[in-house]
Parts: structure tokens; sequence; C-alpha cells
């Protein structure tokens, strides 16, 4: 039997093949594809609306709008802005005994970068890091998610018509697609899901030393100053908690207040979900039903361990459609404690102190995002400084997220690297140190064979030199007690 077709290899190698062609197009040329890809955004956003909400079974327009459509705009856009000025050489000081020798580093293209996405944000999260890899003058292969087929389809149609298959590729199929991309001798892949499976990504690009750049997850704690305006805070953390149904990788995966205020922080949660969400219209649909059935499933391990369950909002009206749950007296060994919710369950831990809550977040995985809420700046610092996480928000939820000049990934369970802005060109770009070397150097002369005794002098003045200027940069040392 003949074996069947696999698209990807052959995508491949016509981007390997144009990469090693053309392999660093110029400013003019990196511009016209994201120029494209802009005006594709724009021209089928109605198009892409209605997939998405297909596929979700309900999306409401305006999550599709801000979070897949306007959010990638915006990182185009942004990139077209500063463009010219990342790929400016950047000088650098050569060593003094090369002088008059000229340094400097250069961002090159990596080659070919792969993108495997996911799909909560199925537009976002495949053209977003796409965008910011044809910034970096790389060829392109895309892997929209299976599960939300109508959209991988349409991506695949758009990018058809406005990129050649030596510039973009994209392949769309299930997890044998993904595994025959991760066996790719790419130049850089991206992979946004979660950390199981990121695992597998890392392991299966090691055997080409493709660098990853890999978004995952985690619990990413809700933390309130029990100063703080709890009104506020329920509003902030549930309007983060139910974006999307909850299907946001930078979702507050739980939450932490002071003890003796978790029935009002509660009570002010429903208030949000009321205000927010009447008769749930406008929460988006959880995907399909597996993962409907593992989030009920989530809910009735909390209970039949002791947690108590509160609904948040009216009885779902049907389909796909979870009416929010918060989960009180929650411990370590609930499903709700161990796994990442991926939905609208939040979990609700109380603390003593704010050095108990901090200790309990330090003692779990590095989260993707920390949400803290208070208003003294002193501590807000201080906790920052004690709290390791991807990124954090201070008094809200999400919106780090949609600020092009931050960096956005994540820190060890969480992730490995970072993209949007800046960091996504130099994350797809290598940065490549060149030396323009003068032939009046002293210190090509000095170097030169046979090596004799003027060169054993000069370095023994070298070493010594540095040595005495380490000593002076070096800090004095206290007295004991002071």
């Amino acid at each position: 039997m003949q074996a069947p077709f696999d698209p990807v290899p052959r995508a491949f190698e016509r981007l390997q093949q144009a990469a090693k062609t053309a392999p660093s197009p110029s400013v003019a040329e990196r511009d016209d594809r994201l120029e494209r890809l802009e005006r594709l955004l724009v021209a089928h956003r109605e198009d892409f609306v209605r997939c998405i909400s297909e596929d979700f079974g309900v999306r409401p327009r305006a999550e599709t709008l801000s979070a897949d459509l306007l959010l990638t705009l915006d990182g185009v856009r942004y990139a077209r802005r500063h463009l010219r000025s990342w790929m400016k050489r950047r000088p650098a000081p050569p060593h003094p005994v090369f002088l008059p020798s000229r340094a400097f580093v250069e961002p090159r293209p990596r080659g070919v970068v792969g993108v495997i996405a996911p799909w909560n944000y199925p537009v976002n999260l495949a053209l977003g890091p796409l965008g910011a890899a044809l910034a970096a003058g790389n060829r392109v292969l895309v892997k929209p998610s299976e599960l939300t087929p109508k959209t991988a389809a349409l991506i695949a149609e758009t990018i058809a018509e406005r990129f050649s298959a030596d510039e973009v590729g994209v392949v769309t199929g299930g997890a044998e697609v993904a595994r025959s991309i991760t066996a790719l001798p790419l130049d850089a892949l991206v992979f946004t899901g979660s950390t199981a499976v990121g695992r597998l990504v890392a392991r299966a690009a090691a055997e080409n030393l493709t660098p990853v750049t890999l978004e995952l997850g985690g619990k990413s704690p809700a933390l309130v100053h029990s100063s703080f305006n709890l009104d506020l805070a329920a509003e902030r953390i549930i309007a983060g908690k139910l974006f999307n149904g909850g299907q946001t990788c930078i979702a507050p995966d739980y939450a932490l207040v002071a003890r003796g205020s978790e029935a009002r922080f509660v009570s002010e949660l429903k208030k949000a979900v009321a205000r927010g969400y009447p008769q749930l219209q406008g929460l988006s649909s959880i995907i399909h039903e597996g993962a409907l059935h593992r989030l009920q499933g989530i809910v009735e391990d909390a209970r039949s361990k002791g947690a108590r369950v509160e609904l948040l909002g009216d009885p779902s009206p049907g389909g796909r459609v979870m009416t929010p749950v918060a989960l009180l007296d929650v411990t370590e060994d609930m499903l709700a404690m161990k796994e990442e919710i991926f939905g609208p369950v939040l979990p609700i831990e109380t603390f003593e102190s704010l050095d108990s809550a901090i200790s309990r977040i330090a003692a779990r995985p590095h989260p993707l995002a920390f949400y803290y809420f208070d208003e003294d700046e002193g501590r807000i610092c201080d906790v920052l400084a004690r709290v390791t996480s991807g990124g954090a928000c201070i008094n809200d939820t999400l919106v780090h997220f949609a600020q092009e000049s931050l960096p956005f990934g994540g820190v060890g369970a969480s992730g490995i690297g970072a993209y949007h802005g800046r960091a996504g060109f130099e994350t797809f770009s290598h940065a490549r140190s060149v030396l323009v070397a003068s032939r009046w150097s002293p210190a090509r002369k000095l170097l030169a064979p046979p090596y004799g005794s003027i060169l054993e002098k000069a370095l023994e003045l070298l070493v010594r030199t540095r040595s005495a200027s380490s000593d002076a940069h070096r800090p004095k040392s206290r007295p004991k007690g002071s």
C-alpha cells in the first residue's frame, strides 16, 4: 500500500530553498509582506468572526474582533512602524588593543520559522507570530489548530491568495501534522499550548537543535491585598476569568483573598457576572464536549473532596455554555489546584498574611501571569520582587498581553522565550557579531607568530592592568553589624 502523501516536507522544502536563495529580505520586501498580512486581516475580518463563532458554537463578535483581529493587526502595524530601526546595525566597541578596528551586531533572519497554533485564539496565535517572523525576514510554515477547522481553512485560503508558497506555507491537520513539523530541521519553532505537549515539542525539536519559543500556561494567580477595593478586584478578576469562556492561557486560574473576606468576594463576583453576562448572554462556549466534561469533572472532584461550590451566574442556557463557578475551601489534592483549569471555574484560597500567600504561590510552578491588586507602591515592588512569573499585571487582568512594547512569554513550566513587538523581531532573528579588522591594530602584530618577548610583556601588562581595574571597582566590605 502506498504511504499517504505528507504535504509538510514539500511545503518546508520550498520555503527552505527560498530562504537559502534570498536569505535577507530588504526593508521594502519585509514591509510589503507585513502590509499584505495587514490587508488580509482587514479584508476578511467578518469572515474570521463568522468562522470562529461557528467553530466555537458561541463566541461574541466583540471578543473575536478585539482579541483575534485587533491585537494581531496592532502587532503587524507596530512592526511596520519600527521595522527600519529594528533592522539597523548596532555599533559595538572593540577591545582597545584591536582599535582602530570596528565592530557591530546585525540582526539576520533565522531562515524558516515554524508556527504551531492552538484553538483558543486561532487567528492571533497563528498570525501574530507569523507577523513577527516576517518582520524578522523569515519564511514561515504555519499549522492552525484542527479544533477550529473552519478558521484553519480560512487562514489557509487567505494566506494562499496573498503570499507565494515560498514566503508562507499553511498546512492543516491534526497531531500527525504537528509531529511532522516538529521533526523538520527548522531554524526556529514557536508552539502555543499545554505544558505537557510543550515538553514533547521541545524534545522533538532538540533532535535538530531547533530553537523553540514555547508559550504554555499554568496556574496564574490573582492575589488581592486586604486593603484593596474588593468589588473592583472581583470585577476585574471575573472579567479576565470569563473572557473567551475562560479559555485563555493567562486567565486568572485561582484567587487568593484575605481570610474572612471570601464570602463578600463571592458576592461581588456574582454581581459582576450579573452585570456583564445577564442570563449568561455574551459568554463564549466551551470549545467541545470533551472540554466541557473535563471542567464538570474538575468541579465534581472538588465537591467530592470537601470544596464548597458556588454558582456565580444563571443556569446554563444549554449548548456548551457553562455557568461560572467558584470553589471555596479548596485543597492541594483537588484537580482544581493541580491542573490549569482553562474554563469558567475559579478556585478561591484564603490567607492570614501576605507573606503566607506569597510563599504559597512561590511553592508552585512559575505561572505565565501574575495578578496583584494593591495601591501601595512600595508593597507592589516588594511583591513583584518575590514572585516569579512570565508576566505580571497590577490591578487588572489580561491587558498586559495587549502591549506590543512588552515582551510576552513564560518562565520555567509556563514557557521559554518571548515575542510581541521588538521581542518578537529579536526572537526570530540571529544577532550576528561582526568585527571589521584594521590592518593597523596593534593586536594583529602582537598576535602574529612567531610569538616573542614583546607579546609576553604586553600580555603580562594587560593581565595586571585589568586585575587592578577589577580591584578598584570591587564593592568595599562592610563591617559586621552595619
